[in-house]
C-alpha cells in the first residue's frame, strides 16, 4: 500500500535492501563536479497524521537546512495504526544546487522510509542508514507523546531531539528522555530575534528597576503560539531572577501564560508593579510588528520595531546547534 507522503516527496522508489547502493549510484550519476561532505545525520520524523502537503513543506525546509549544513537526511513517515502491517517502502533522492562560494555543484542526499509500528528491526534499519561517526539530530514533526514513546531509548544516540511545543503540546517534552538535555523546542528557537530585541530594550534599565515591586508577569498568546509564549515567559523569569540576584532584591512575582491576547496581537507580555508602574510588549501582524512601553523609562513612551520570527530553516539551526 503506497504511502501518500512517499508519493508526494521527490525521489525514486527502491527496495529496502538496495537503498544505500541506490544512493551511491545517484551520486555517481551526478559526476565528479558535485561535492559531498556531510557534517551530520538529520532524521526527520513525521507523525501518522501529517498530510502530504505538510510533509512536503517540512522536507523543503530540511533541504534548505542541508544546503547550509551538509547532512544525510533520513525521512521517516509513519503509517496510521490501521495500515501498520503494510510492508516498508523506500525512496532515494539527491537534490543538487549551485554553490557560488565553492563555484561548483553541491548535493543533498535523502533516504525516505514509510513504515508501520516501531520495532527493534526498524530502529536497526534506520541506524544502518545513518552515516557512521557523525552526530545524529532528530527533528520530529507532529509526533505525539504516545506515538513517540517506542523511540525514546533510540534517542540516546541523538545529539539533539527537536520538536515544536506549539504543535505537540507539553506531553512530548515531559517524556522520560534518556538524555533530557538533548531536547530542544523549535517554538523557543523561532523567538530568538524577539528575545534579543526585548533584551536590548530592557537592558537600558538598571536591574533593580526591573524587579523592585514586581507583582506579576503575564505572557498572552494567540492560536498555535503556546510554545512561543512559554519559552518567552521562561526566558523572562530567568532574566528577572538574575536581575534580582544582582540587585539583592527578592523576586516574589507570579509568572503565568494566558491563552487570550488583546485583539490583534499574536503575543503579548505585561509586567505589573506595586507602585503602578507597568511594562508592556505586544507582537502583532503575524509576528512582525512589536511595540514596547515601560512607565519607568522615558515616561512610558512607546517604541515600535519590525521583528519577525526566525525562518523555519534558521530556527532548526538554532535548535540543533544551541
Amino acid at each position: 500500500m503506497a504511502h501518500p507522503i512517499l508519493d508526494a516527496l521527490p525521489g525514486f522508489t527502491v527496495k529496502i535492501s538496495e537503498a544505500l547502493h541506490s544512493l551511491d549510484k545517484a551520486w555517481a550519476n551526478e559526476g565528479e563536479e558535485s561535492a559531498r561532505a556531510s557534517q551530520m545525520n538529520l532524521v526527520l520524523m513525521f507523525g501518522a497524521d501529517v498530510t502530504p502537503a505538510d510533509a512536503q513543506a517540512r522536507f523543503d525546509e530540511a533541504i534548505v537546512f542541508a544546503q547550509r549544513y551538509p547532512c544525510r537526511l533520513v525521512v521517516l513517515a509513519a503509517r496510521p495504526l490501521a495500515e501498520a502491517p503494510a510492508p516498508l517502502e523506500a525512496k532515494v533522492n539527491v537534490v543538487c544546487f549551485f554553490d557560488p562560494a565553492r563555484r561548483g555543484k553541491r548535493c543533498c542526499e535523502a533516504l525516505i522510509l514509510a513504515h508501520g509500528a516501531p520495532t527493534p528491526e526498524l530502529e536497526s534499519l534506520v541506524s544502518t542508514w545513518l552515516e557512521g561517526d557523525l552526530p545524529t539530530n532528530l527533528w520530529t514533526h507532529r509526533v505525539g507523546a504516545e506515538e513517540f514513546k517506542p523511540w525514546l531509548s533510540w534517542t540516546a544516540r541523538c545529539r539533539r531531539v527537536v520538536a515544536d511545543r506549539s504543535l505537540v503540546g507539553d506531553d512530548f517534552f515531559n517524556l522520560s528522555f534518556p538524555v533530557p538535555a538533548s531536547v530542544r523546542d523549535l517554538a523557543v528557537a523561532r523567538c530568538l530575534p524577539v528575545r534579543q530585541a526585548l533584551g536590548q530594550y530592557l537592558a537600558a534599565n538598571a536591574p533593580v528597576d526591573l524587579v523592585r515591586g514586581l507583582q506579576s508577569v503575564t505572557v498572552s498568546y494567540g492560536q498555535n503560539l503556546k510554545g512561543e509564549a512559554q519559552g518567552i515567559l521562561a526566558w523572562m523569569r530567568a532574566c528577572l531572577q538574575r536581575c534580582a540576584t544582582i540587585a539583592k532584591v527578592p523576586l516574589t512575582s507570579t509568572f503565568q501564560v494566558n491563552a487570550t491576547p488583546p485583539p490583534g496581537d499574536n503575543l503579548d507580555a505585561e509586567w505589573v508593579f506595586a507602585d503602578g508602574a507597568k511594562f508592556s510588549w505586544e507582537h502583532a501582524e503575524q509576528g512582525t510588528a512589536a511595540t514596547y512601553s515601560f512607565t519607568r523609562m522615558h515616561g512610558g513612551a512607546t517604541v515600535k520595531q519590525r521583528i519577525a520570527f526566525m525562518l523555519p530553516s534558521e530556527a532548526l539551526s538554532e535548535a540543533v546547534f544551541f
